[in-house]
């Protein structure tokens, strides 16, 4: 009996010393269970979306359809567990696209690819969201999807919704802005954005962006959660065809020579008076010139006396009578023919 005491307090001692060494290294064994689970998630957006679970060695300890699509693609994808992040993410997408959620397009591009870290998670390295999204830019590629791959990072998260320590869960309007001309392929030195709003459309967060490039106008809805791109259209600038022609003031030309006397169309004045003003009244045109027209007048003559002298070919002397035929050499004799 006492070798049986002996027996049974040397192993409560034992028991006891082994919580006190447990307790001593950081807690109990329930939370070092908790340690060995998820630190953060992140969440895989097409159309599918896919939340993925990882533990501070990024390995991934489970994933959950986020919505319908997200489920039936999880559903065909048992084998996760233990896997690296980066690898779980990639098989995934190639999951998604064998579904065919690549097919359809959003305003005539492939569909962006969003990775978004939930708020509040950790991170197993600092490289972990890089990785991952390299890792996602060589999937597409191998793929040959030809779509965007956006990351939301604990940074990009609007801190002015951050509410009784709870982080925010709305993303910044900078970033709203990457997403949309993300899907759009637009370059962001080549973007002006005209409207930009954040609005609670039908109870869903959206930043509402209108925005042009390259003579296109691009209105586009961006998911304030989620980042997804829930609307999207582009149109051509219209423009009038007086934009396009120029014009100055005071009749000048643009290549900057004078045009004075040019342009005057109302100063249509090539009467007699010639003051600027046409004067339809006045034909006068006649030798007098006086302002009215002589039309019984008509002498243009020598002498200008008001009367034609028709029989006055040179002043009254027309010098026919004179004109030296009479002394032509020819009545002579001496025309020198004969010689």
């Amino acid at each position: 009996m006492k070798t049986r005491r002996k027996l049974a307090a040397a192993v409560s001692s034992l028991a006891m010393a082994a919580i006190v060494l447990l307790t001593g290294c950081g807690g109990t064994a329930e939370n070092q269970n908790s340690e060995s689970e998820g630190i953060g998630a992140i969440t895989l957006s097409v159309n599918p979306e896919i939340r993925i679970e990882y533990d501070k060695e990024g390995l991934v300890t489970g994933i959950t359809g986020a919505n319908d699509d997200g489920k039936a693609i999880v559903a065909a994808y048992p084998d996760y567990i233990g896997k690296d992040c980066q690898t779980v993410l990639n098989e995934l997408v190639a999951e998604i696209n064998e579904a065919g959620y690549f097919v359809d397009e959003i305003d005539g591009n492939k569909k962006n690819i969003v990775i978004q870290l939930e708020p509040g998670s950790l991170l197993p390295s600092e490289s972990f969201l890089t990785d991952i999204s390299t890792g996602a830019q060589g999937a597409v590629k191998e793929l040959k999807l030809g779509s965007g791959i956006v990351t939301i990072s604990d940074d990009d998260y609007d801190d002015a919704y951050e509410k009784d320590g709870q982080p925010s869960k709305y993303i910044t309007l900078a970033k709203a802005q990457e997403i949309a001309l993300t899907q759009a392929g637009v370059k962001a030195a080549d973007a002006k954005f005209e409207d930009k709003e954040f609005d609670h459309d039908d109870g869903t967060p959206v930043f509402e962006l209108e925005f042009t490039a390259g003579g296109v106008e691009y209105d586009y809805d961006v998911h304030a959660v989620t980042g997804k791109v829930i609307k999207a259209q582009h149109e051509k600038v219209k423009t009038s065809a007086s934009s396009s022609s120029s014009s100055s003031s005071g009749g000048g030309s643009s290549s900057g020579q004078s045009t004075a006397g040019f342009g005057s169309y109302n100063d249509t004045d090539y009467g007699p008076g010639n003051d600027g003003v046409t004067d339809y009244n006045d034909t006068d045109y006649g030798p007098n010139n006086d302002g009215v027209t002589d039309y019984n007048n008509t002498d243009y003559g020598p002498n200008n006396d008001g009367v034609t002298d028709y029989n006055s070919g040179s002043s009254g002397n027309s010098g026919y009578g004179n004109s030296g035929y009479s002394n032509s050499g020819y009545d002579s004799g001496d025309s020198g023919y004969d010689d």
